[in-house]
């Protein structure tokens, strides 16, 4: 809507210029923003443009005078971008090579750790079986003894007893009973020295498969400690690599960026300079469009600008008095409407 006049004198006739005046303003901000985002895409389109056209003029290995400088931080910037691009294959290569011989190194580690758990498992059920026969041989030594305790024990009963027999053929009944019990424990206390000598013979084995399970469990130990430093050593070493492929990955985006910035300031330059060129001839023809298109954005800009600031400020005043003492009264009538419902 169009700026409104400057009104004459009256309240209600500055209230409507306000009105309207805010409205225009408000419209114009709006049109300005939506020029200005116009203007920004035709400016990226424009960049886009030149460095299609220093592109171009790289390919054609254009190198006036004008251009001579910028072609050669170009060149120089793909130097670097070609050594950034190079050194990124070889740390991805060197990656590969590394987690390659980490996986044949794990397996390898793996390998010992499973052989040195299964020795020693071996070894240890062979030393519980040891343990289990000499607890055995414990067993039935004790129970041996305590038989043979038990026949001494009534043998001298049956030597007591027959001293106090008055009957000779009881005292010899008797006396022949013990001589029998004390037979018996004899042949009792030799089955229980047979278990002292079997007991004692397993001494010996059961030294040596206790020692070997010592060794195992250090041999394991060891294994385990050998994979836990190769894991640790090959998560460092990715680490290395990572962050010097970060770094060469940077670079090269930097240099990539350098490229592509240049190049827009190398069409800048051939744009300037207007080489006559027939492979160019279309490229200039959507510069100057976007150019004249950017420059008569600006030029509408400056003039809705202009126009937002193009106010009477005494009417304004007035319009702003006349818009609040008009809520005033609204807010008074809504609150005496409130008190008497």
């Amino acid at each position: 809507m169009p700026i409104p006049d400057v009104p004459e004198a009256g309240l209600f006739k500055a209230l409507k210029y306000t009105v309207n005046f805010e409205r225009a303003r408000w419209q114009r901000r709006g049109a300005i923003k939506s020029l200005r985002g116009q203007m920004r895409e035709d400016t990226g389109m424009l960049d886009g443009i030149l460095g299609a056209l220093g592109k171009q003029a790289r390919a054609l290995e254009i190198d006036s005078p004008p251009l001579e400088t910028e072609n050669r931080a170009i060149a120089e910037a793909e130097a670097r971008r070609k050594t950034a691009d190079h050194e990124c294959s070889e740390i991805s290569n060197r990656q590969a090579e590394e987690n390659s011989k980490f996986a044949d190194s794990e397996n390898e580690r793996q390998a010992k750790v499973a052989d040195a758990t299964s020795s020693l498992e071996s070894a240890q059920n062979e030393l519980g079986a040891l343990e289990s026969q000499r607890k055995s041989l414990r067993e039935d030594g004790k129970e041996l003894e305590s038989r043979k305790k038990g026949y001494l024990k009534n043998a001298e009963s049956r030597d007591t007893d027959s001293s106090k027999q008055e009957n000779s053929s009881n005292r010899l009944e008797l006396r022949q009973a013990a001589q029998s019990l004390r037979v018996e424990a004899a042949e009792i206390d030799k089955q229980r020295q047979d278990i002292d000598r079997r007991i004692a013979a397993l001494e010996e084995p059961f030294s040596l498969v206790s020692a070997r399970v010592g060794a195992l469990k250090s041999d394991l130990d060891s294994a385990k400690r050998t994979l836990t430093n190769l894991r640790e050593g090959h998560r460092h070493r990715l680490a290395e690599l990572e962050a010097e492929l970060g770094k060469r990955t940077r670079e090269l985006a930097q240099s990539e960026a350098e490229i592509q910035r240049r190049e827009v300031t190398l069409g800048t330059l051939v744009n300037l300079n207007r080489i006559d060129r027939p492979e160019f001839q279309e490229l200039y023809g959507r510069i100057d469009g976007l150019r004249g298109g950017i420059g008569a954005r600006s030029n509408e800009i400056d003039k809705l600008s202009a126009e937002r600031e193009a106010f009477d400020k005494a009417s304004r005043i007035r319009g702003a008095i006349v818009l609040a003492g008009l809520g005033v009264l609204f807010i008074a009538l809504l609150a005496i409407l409130l008190s008497l419902s």
